[in-house]
């Protein structure tokens, strides 16, 4: 009952709303936590795209860092975890629209065996879904798109060990780098919200990306003294009048 009402409300809201002019970053997982087809995501863009433009990931960042084109109504795209539907299904739609995204992997997840990849499905992102291979990785950041870290196992950066850090964040990044054969200069973290990284980390990744993302504090480009990026977050399957609705508020620095 509560979603329901909650799915109405924005329904109404967002029918009323339009886009604020602005950068925004959008952030989603998936195209939705089922199996559907890529059609509903290649579907929301196409409403999107009415009161929107599609700015690649790497436009973006110069346009916030250097405060371009902030009347205008732009939007880029990331992915979080490296679900095998980046590859199948959201890549092949921002294609369509001759954009790209970051997609924020976990180099655990692609390498670990069955039964981690079922723990990790299971109790830790509660989606039974396949990650990437690093083929597939391979093949994306070949295209154009940005292939970033996520931490090495979906760790939440809270009260970690030196050496965790060094596994979660430098191990990750590197291998991400050996892979690829390519720097990784993107980073987000697990989880998001501003209090689910304490200053230990903060500061490592910092020191070890060149650009770093949240998925909070929306309403503001900038979170830690500008030097983190704010992201919103939706997933592929949302109504584009719930999507409108959050992107309504006027961003700041």
């Amino acid at each position: 009952m509560r979603d329901f009402l909650r799915n109405t409300v924005l329904n109404i809201l967002g029918s009323t709303k339009s886009i604020a002019p602005g950068i925004h970053i959008l952030n989603s997982h998936y195209v939705s936590p089922k199996d559907v087809p890529a059609e509903i995501f290649h579907d929301l863009l196409k409403k999107l795209k009415q009161s929107a433009d599609f700015i690649k990931i790497e436009e973006a960042m110069e346009c916030i860092q250097h405060k371009k084109n902030l009347d205008q109504k732009l939007i880029a795209f990331t992915f979080d975890d490296g679900f095998e539907e980046c590859y199948t299904k959201i890549a092949p739609v921002l294609n369509d629209f001759n954009t790209n995204a970051a997609f924020f992997i976990n180099p655990g997840f692609i390498n670990g065996n069955q039964e981690y990849k079922a723990h990790f499905c299971k109790n830790i992102v509660h989606v039974n879904k396949e990650p990437m291979s690093w083929e597939m990785i391979k093949e994306l950041h070949d295209q154009g798109f940005i292939i970033g870290n996520h931490t090495y196992d979906h760790a939440k950066l809270v009260n970690l060990s030196a050496a965790q850090l060094q596994k979660q964040l430098i191990k990750s990044k590197k291998e991400i780098e050996f892979q690829l054969n390519s720097t990784c200069n993107y980073f987000a973290w697990t989880y998001g919200k501003l209090s689910d990284i304490d200053p230990s980390a903060l500061d490592l990744v910092l020191n070890s990306h060149q650009y770093v993302f949240s998925s909070d504090n929306y309403t503001k480009y900038f979170s830690y003294n500008n030097q983190v990026f704010n992201r919103r977050h939706i997933e592929g399957n949302w109504p584009v009048s719930h999507v409108k609705y959050f992107l309504s508020t006027p961003k700041s620095f």
